[in-house]
């Protein structure tokens, strides 16, 4: 006690340090966590069976909607990568009887909704159609998803690979990677401008 006594102004100091320590960490912690809260979180996985006619779903788990403006898929193949854009339904029998809404994969997301994209063959057939690949040489699908959140100056996005398994009893759709991958360095961003001029 004497010696707390005789150096006060010391231990004074040394708690407010301490003080100020605590609240720094607090407030990065605080800010740490608005940041993710302001980020936009896109799933993209795949519904029951393993088949190609699976169907591609994407949920938006951000704080706030999502507006899904393109939809890009790249075939892989053994010497090759096929990029192309499937936006637009194109495995409709009567588009007379369709809502327009129905034909485009466009469309906003709100926090917590899941939305069908379609199937995995119906994605891969953009790509097929324009190459005229033979589906048989398709090894991996990349399903790419990008959109626009909230006052985000530039898009957003999210994708994942899926792997296409062949075997004597058919294809089976596996994921490559459990998660999926969220496209946010500012850079790759900068890239999805790219991509969406690409879907005009």
């Amino acid at each position: 006690m004497d010696w707390i006594a005789q150096h006060g102004d010391l231990v004074s100091a040394l708690t407010g340090v301490g003080t100020l320590i605590v609240w720094i960490i607090y407030l990065q912690v605080f800010v740490s966590s608005y940041r993710r809260q302001l980020r936009a979180t896109l799933l993209i996985t795949r519904g029951a069976g393993d088949e190609d006619d699976t169907r591609c779903f994407v949920s938006n788990m951000s704080a706030g909607p999502v507006y899904v403006q393109s939809v890009m898929v790249t075939l892989e193949t053994e010497d090759r990568k096929i990029v192309s854009a499937a936006t637009d339904i194109r495995d409709i029998q009567d588009k007379t009887q369709v809502n327009s809404l129905d034909r485009t994969r466009q469309g906003p997301l709100h926090p917590g909704q899941l939305k069908d994209i379609g199937s995995f063959r119906s994605l891969m057939s953009h790509g097929l159609k324009e190459t005229d690949a033979s589906p048989a040489v398709v090894r991996a699908v990349l399903v790419e998803v990008l959109g626009v959140y909230g006052s985000e100056d530039l898009p957003v996005g999210a994708r994942r690979r899926f792997i296409l398994v062949r075997s004597q009893g058919g294809v089976r759709i596996e994921g490559d990677t459990i998660e999926t991958q969220q496209i946010r360095k500012r850079r790759e961003r900068r890239q999805l401008v790219h991509d969406l001029k690409r879907d005009k």
